[in-house]
């Protein structure tokens, strides 16, 4: 874990530097739809107002941490790359307000650019693969002695691959919105993951996402000719479906093998980057060794919009 910390702190300065070159030589040039949709394609970071509403322990607040830095050559380049350092933690409401065993999630990203001929009504559609790890930093055991999940200290760890494909499509007929399909399988090799994830963690899942981005009132064509307003309105649906054994969950058990997110957010006109946003999730915990719990919730936050 500790190099893969130090690997992405050097790959992400070596970005920044990057970066700040080619913003030099070419802040003039409206950028390219192909790296607007992979802008898109970002995780928010967001922070919650406790608990929310549902079966969740009382807490402070539930915060993502996910800065992306954003790799690429030129602006009209076909390829791409992002790398996150996203980091994942609950402040439990108890004395001394502890976090318990965040979630470490550095990922690395690379994009290819589809061409039109995918169909003419895509503006921009792109393959994908992220390699990515998660785990909490902790090396206790696994269990604890009356068989339980050692939800503290217990070392979680596993890595993943995900291949996907990301599509631009216009489905709604309004001139000031932009949506965007996005469809991935994620496999988990045996390599380097918690053995005693067997049976009860799922290794291979299929995830579906649909957002719909409104502007503030301009038409789709002047954002792509380099008039940038950030979106005033977001909607994002998730689900996904988790494949192989599972303790306590059938092969078609929805409600053991489904978790399914509505997210809406909505930016102020005062506010160009933070927006606030509900959000109603109900499937298996994604907080570590949190794993084998449904929650059901319904919470509200502050959201940092990643597409601009």
């Amino acid at each position: 874990m500790k190099k893969l910390l130090i690997l992405a702190i050097i790959v992400g300065s070596v970005a920044c530097a990057l970066s700040g070159k080619l913003a030099a030589q070419d802040n003039h040039a409206p950028e390219s739809d192909f790296f607007r949709a992979i802008r898109a394609n970002q995780a928010e970071s967001y922070i919650t107002f406790g608990q929310g509403f549902g079966n969740v322990e009382p807490l402070i607040f539930e915060g993502l941490i996910a800065p992306y830095f954003l790799l690429r050559t030129s602006r009209d380049a076909r390829f791409g790359a992002t790398l996150s350092p996203a980091i994942l933690l609950r402040m439990q409401a108890k004395e001394s307000f502890p976090v318990r065993s965040p979630s470490y999630m550095p990922n690395l990203t690379f994009y290819r650019q589809l061409g039109s001929f995918v169909n003419k009504s895509i503006s921009s559609s792109y393959l994908f693969l992220t390699l990515k790890h998660h785990s909490n930093g902790q090396f206790g055991n696994f269990y604890n002695e009356d068989g339980s999940f050692n939800t503290e200290t217990g070392d979680f760890s596993t890595n993943l691959l995900e291949l996907g494909l990301f599509l631009n499509r216009n489905v709604l007929p309004f001139s000031n919105t932009t949506e965007y399909f996005r469809t991935s399988v994620e496999v988990h090799p045996n390599i380097g993951r918690s053995e005693e994830l067997n049976g009860y963690y799922s290794f291979v899942r299929w995830h579906n996402s649909f957002r719909i981005f409104r502007f503030p009132g301009y038409r789709h064509e002047s954002i792509r000719n380099g008039q940038i307003y950030p979106p005033r309105v977001q909607t994002k649906v998730e689900t996904t479906w988790m494949f192989g054994p599972m303790k306590n969950a059938g092969n078609f058990d929805l409600s053991g093998r489904l978790n399914l997110a509505l997210t809406m957010a909505w930016r102020p006109a005062i506010l160009s980057d933070v927006s606030l946003f509900v959000n109603l999730y109900s499937g298996k915990d994604y907080y570590n060794m949190q794993f084998d719990r449904k929650i059901n919730v319904l919470r509200f936050g502050l959201q940092a919009f990643a597409f601009k």
